[in-house]
């Protein structure tokens, strides 16, 4: 037997007592409401709890609105991704639901990342630029982007109704439908002169054009005449300003057309070498005389590289203003275009005279390259007793005039004389306005004649306002109406950069100093709090 065997591991009945329940010492009870730790703590759960619900809540809201209300803070010195006034009033007036649809995925917008800054931005823009549209409009302008890449079915039906294709967008109201390209979005010019390459945003400007349109906005058709030698640059540099500011265009060899549709407002002859016929003449001046009901206007823009004797006839005996052969020459060099290096004479600068047409842009400056002389007729010199002429563009006493013969055979601007004119200013735009009365209404034409079809291939220049004097004599002869016009936005990266105040105050007071100056406070004072519990 075992030292151990004699040891008790379990009591016997008999030796375990009776607890006597009612005299043993009882455990004190926890009183929360006494107890300032266990209080304390309570609380700071609670309210860790209905901090962290206010939290997700509010997320959840903040997103809800962020969908229906969508808001980015735009820090561009020049507000890049904001639209400006006129596009504003514009979303809030449509009435109708506009669709707009995107042959091209989402993410391409929404995330650009193209390699090149102007055209990442340009990405941007659109999609920032139609989620404010739909905001702005209550919902009647939405966005719709459709990857055709992925949709085979969808590739086929919008080739087959609306001939497009991948990289395409629509513009859609009822039966009404207008469709770009992505190229059109933007523009891309070189300057020859100073070898610079700049990219122009065209976002803002095709969105409201192709929205007001389908909208039931008014339409003008342009019509720009060709079959003589035209100069192509300027032709196509009006056509896209034209187009831009919402007007159809449309080309018409005239050497084979018989007539001129009844639905163009204006007709354009730009820089032609080529003589017209006089057959061509007659119909010219049929369609302007329009049975003498008027309503349609001529615009001319004439070129130093070619002499048009039938057609400067035409302007000089119907409508008083005659195209000379001689150049408007500059003396002065702080009328020197400033861009481009050396004294050229012939590339002057000028402003804007005041007229009916030009009210609104008077005193603007604008290069004039190469510009014949233009002479106009008083009123009493017309046979036209309700015909009166008016200058568009006129330049002051320190012009000469030199032969265009002179010029075109000199070998240097030195070997070029010059002379003095009679009268000043010399005068290089003009336009005329013909007067008749028909059923006791006025009607009218305006014939705008310029010097010279070179200034056109400056309307891009932003440091000139020709793209002003291009347009607006269109503007207020062909009015749209309530059309917005917007010019583009220049995407030189002086422009798509913070201002320097704002990127300090965000940059360096709001998330350098402020916000982690503000988490050490809370930091702080959350620390003390609880180093007294």
């Amino acid at each position: 037997m075992s030292n151990f065997d004699d040891i008790k591991t379990t009591p016997d009945e008999s030796e375990i007592l009776p607890v006597d329940k009612k005299n043993s010492p009882k455990r004190p009870k926890l009183n929360w409401r006494s107890n300032r730790k266990l209080r304390l703590g309570a609380t700071a759960t609670a309210i860790t709890v209905v901090v962290v619900s206010v939290v997700v809540l509010i997320n959840v809201i903040c997103g809800i609105l962020a969908d229906r209300f969508p808001w980015t803070l735009d820090l561009t010195a020049d507000q890049t991704y904001s639209l400006s006034e006129d596009s504003r009033s514009l979303a809030e007036a449509v009435s109708s639901n506009v669709k707009i649809t995107v042959l091209f995925g989402e993410d391409y917008f929404s995330q650009p990342n193209t390699g090149t800054e102007e055209y990442d931005t340009i990405l941007r823009q659109f999609y920032l630029f139609t989620e404010e549209y739909k905001t702005l409009s209550n919902g009647k302008i939405t966005t719709t982007y459709v990857d055709l890449e992925k949709n085979p079915t969808l590739s086929a039906s919008f080739k087959e109704k609306y001939d497009a294709t991948s990289g395409n967008i629509l513009f859609t109201c009822d039966d009404q439908y207008r469709m770009i390209s992505l190229d059109d979005l933007l523009q891309e010019d070189m300057d020859y002169t100073t070898y610079s390459y700049s990219v122009t945003s065209l976002v803002e400007q095709k969105l409201a054009t192709n929205i007001s349109s389908v909208c039931g906005g008014e339409s003008v058709t342009v019509t720009f005449l060709t079959g003589h030698d035209e100069d192509e640059d300027a032709i196509t540099a009006l056509k896209k300003l034209y187009e831009l500011n919402g007007y159809y265009t449309q080309t018409l060899d005239f050497t084979t057309a018989g007539t001129i549709s009844d639905t163009t407002g204006a007709i354009a002859i730009v820089g032609p070498t080529k003589d017209y016929t006089v057959d061509e003449i007659k119909r010219l001046r049929d369609w302007l005389h329009n049975d003498g009901n008027l309503g349609r206007n001529l615009f001319v823009f004439a070129n130093y590289a070619g002499t048009c004797p039938n057609l400067y006839d035409f302007l000089s005996v119907d409508y008083g203003i005659t195209v000379t052969s001689n150049i408007i020459m500059e003396t002065d060099a702080n009328n020197y275009p400033m861009d481009i290096y050396g004294s050229y004479p012939y590339l002057p600068l000028t402003t804007i005279a005041s007229s009916d047409l030009t009210e609104a842009i008077a005193g603007q400056k604008i290069i004039m390259p190469l510009t014949l002389q233009l002479l106009t007729a008083k009123s009493s010199d017309t046979d036209k007793e309700l015909l009166t002429n008016h200058a568009l563009v006129a330049f002051p006493e320190s012009t000469r005039l030199t032969a265009l013969s002179d010029l075109l055979s000199a070998e240097s601007n030195d070997d070029v004389a010059q002379v003095e004119a009679d009268e000043y200013p010399l005068i290089g735009m003009a336009y005329a306005r013909d007067y008749n009365v028909v059923n006791n209404k006025s009607v009218q034409n305006y014939i705008v004649v310029s010097g010279s079809c070179q200034f056109a291939n400056y309307v891009t220049a932003s440091q000139y306002d020709n793209e002003s004097l291009a347009i607006e004599p269109l503007r207020t002869t062909c009015s749209l109406g309530d059309t917005v016009v917007i010019s583009g936005k220049d995407l030189s990266a002086e422009m798509l950069s913070f201002s320097t105040l704002t990127a300090q105050v965000l940059g360096l007071g709001v998330f350098t100093l402020g916000i982690p100056l503000v988490l050490v406070v809370i930091c702080l004072v959350v620390f003390f709090k609880r180093r007294h519990l």
